[in-house]
């Protein structure tokens, strides 16, 4: 899902697998994140994504870049 905001978009996705089997694994992904363009071909990132497994700790992971398009 992507929401325009100021010069950028704020965006934000949801994903959910199970699987079956030996073992039964769920898997729930979130991420929340904010594009602003800079110019028509260059845009500044960033997005934190939280990833849940059965039996594992959470884990977070933080990325932000430069994106530039040719």
């Amino acid at each position: 899902m992507s929401v325009p905001l100021g010069a950028g978009s704020i965006l934000a996705s949801y994903a959910y697998t199970k699987t079956s089997g030996a073992a039964d694994v769920k898997r729930n992904t979130w991420a929340i994140g904010y594009d602003y363009a800079l110019s028509r071909r260059t845009d500044l990132y960033a997005a934190d994504f939280r990833d849940k497994v059965t039996s594992l700790s959470t884990a977070d992971t933080l990325g932000v870049g430069m994106r530039a398009k040719f």
